[in-house]
């Protein structure tokens, strides 16, 4: 079986495509057989060793294929069934991954037929998207949402999504002019530079200010959120790509009338399972019902490191999603 792995936390170059034994599930778990999957930025910060991982460490945080056996207890499911999985744990780049049962989602119904690369690609990011809106960020009709990051796979997920869910406008910050153009195919109002952000977001709201900030960027550039908010708003962090991190008094959020808030995928998984089945299902639906489009780049496992390259210097758009059929 073949699986990506990092034995030590380092650029890119750390990354290799190693030979393993397939793992079997426990109670609870599915194993599947992976066609295909996704690579996120989460996978960056893991391998440059912002949050702590047992090494070796096997990244992937979703996966789809096909059933390949059920652990004890799992019912619902059966072997060769086509499905889509979170492989919180890690290990969803590989022949071979095994998902917790509730986080495995059957590619039936009117999910039948869905493309098992552009489930890989979707699970993570438009159930992130879906939650940063709605449970963290409660958007409301007619508010004014602002997407940094805005030509990342979360990024075009999150515009689409809030215009469904009724925001009145949503703009975008990008990193380089044909970041931005790349983006704006996906609903947004506007996307700017990093610099004219606050100017455009005066424009659009007649000075009001933005009602809701997502904020997968981090670094310095967080602590210009604030005076971009308008009365209430909510900035909500959901990453750190910058890799530094800034500090926030309590009295912050008094001071301005607004509020700081966070959404990690993980956390939800372990203590809202429910709700983040919720999420799982409604991004395939959304993605298979032509609502919202993910734009994919497919490489064969070999490019993981690659991949990375692109995520980690900014230059990446849409998702990347490996075939491990290749």
């Amino acid at each position: 079986m073949r699986t990506v792995q990092f034995s030590s936390v380092g650029d890119p170059s750390v990354l290799e495509v190693a030979e393993g034994v397939a793992p079997e599930p426990g109670p609870g778990q599915v194993s599947l057989d992976v066609s295909h999957a996704g690579v996120n930025f989460a996978e960056v910060m893991f391998r440059r060793g912002q949050f702590p991982v047992d090494l070796p460490h096997r990244p992937g945080l979703e996966a789809a294929g096909t059933v390949r056996a059920l652990g004890e207890g799992v019912t619902g499911l059966s072997a060769g069934q086509p499905v889509a999985a979170l492989t919180l744990a890690g290990g969803g780049q590989a022949d071979v991954a095994i998902a917790p049962a509730e986080h495995v989602v059957p590619l039936d119904g009117t999910l039948a037929g869905l493309d098992p690369a552009l489930a890989a690609g979707a699970l993570a990011n438009v159930a992130t998207a879906y939650g940063v809106l709605t449970s963290a960020g409660r958007l409301a009709p007619g508010e004014t949402v602002v997407v940094l990051a805005a030509a990342g796979g979360v990024g075009t997920a999150a515009a689409q999504l809030a215009r469904r869910l009724g925001a009145r406008a949503v703009i975008g910050a990008a990193s380089t002019p044909a970041k931005a153009g790349y983006a704006a195919r996906f609903g947004y109002d506007a996307v700017v530079g990093y610099e004219e952000l606050a100017a455009e977001i005066d424009r659009r709201t007649d000075g009001a200010g933005a009602d809701l900030v997502l904020d997968s960027v981090g670094g310095a550039y967080r602590e210009r959120i604030t005076p971009m908010l308008g009365l209430f708003g909510r900035h909500v962090i959901f990453g750190n790509a910058a890799q530094d991190d800034v500090s926030f008094e309590g009295n912050h959020v008094w001071y301005h009338s607004s509020s700081l808030t966070g959404y990690n995928l993980g956390g939800v998984a372990h203590r809202a399972p429910a709700l983040l089945r919720d999420y799982l299902e409604s991004a395939l639906a959304s993605v298979a019902g032509g609502s919202v489009s993910v734009d994919l780049t497919v490489l064969p496992i070999q490019d993981v490191a690659k991949i990375h390259e692109l995520l980690e210097s900014r230059a990446s758009t849409g998702k990347y999603v490996l075939d491990l059929r290749r």
